[in-house]
């Protein structure tokens, strides 16, 4: 019997934490937000952190990205401030499920590019064809792979140059020039010669998996 009481309170709890997360709106849109590009797969947001107090929201979806400057943000969880320093290109992958509120802290505003997955789970399809090279073809540089993305960065300059090759998955090709981003999506199956990195300051490609 008390086993039995046991389950039940720690089934009670955990409606009553879903229910809580269900009653707050997802991160985005909101203020200092811009939608990038968006299809059945993935969402892409232009994210700053304002000078503000956001309200509390709740992440639907992983979610994976890269900061584009220097900022500071306080995070709030269950009522604790956790004051958060982020450096421009670092990269991030989080797990949807994550409930806080979020304040701007910093005069010039932290500001990201934040890719959404909609999908539950990734689809591990691959189109490889052994006839042309795979992306990257030898360029750029792999920083992070996580079980949703793997992310890639290109620095324009001396040793980097563009040859053929094939985009075995869906990706998302970030292009940073003087503080502003520019988003596409390349499908799968694309052949081309490079992703577009010359008159950029840095190009970050996400394959989605």
């Amino acid at each position: 019997m008390v086993y039995n009481h046991v389950i039940m309170r720690v089934l009670l709890i955990a409606l009553a934490l879903i229910a809580q997360a269900q009653s707050f709106p997802p991160p985005f849109p909101r203020e200092g937000v811009t939608s990038l590009f968006e299809n059945a797969r993935i969402a892409v947001w232009d994210v700053s952190w304002l000078q503000r107090a956001y309200p509390t929201h709740h992440h639907i979806y992983d979610f994976t990205g890269v900061y584009y400057t220097d900022g500071d943000r306080v995070i709030v969880t269950n009522g604790r401030r956790s004051p958060n320093h982020s450096v421009a290109w670092d990269t991030f992958f989080l797990k949807r499920g994550i409930t806080h509120s979020e304040e701007g802290a910093s005069a010039q505003p932290l500001r990201g590019v934040f890719v959404e997955f909609k999908e539950d789970a990734a689809s591990g399809a691959v189109d490889a064809n052994p006839a042309t090279p795979s992306f990257p073809a030898g360029a750029g540089k792999q920083i992070r792979d996580s079980e949703r993305a793997v992310i890639w960065e290109f620095v324009p300059g001396p040793g980097v140059s563009a040859a053929p090759h094939r985009h075995t998955r869906d990706a998302v090709v970030a292009s940073f020039k003087d503080g502003k981003p520019t988003v596409r999506f390349v499908p799968h199956g694309t052949v081309h010669a490079d992703e577009l990195t010359s008159g950029t300051d840095r190009v970050y490609v996400f394959e989605v998996k």
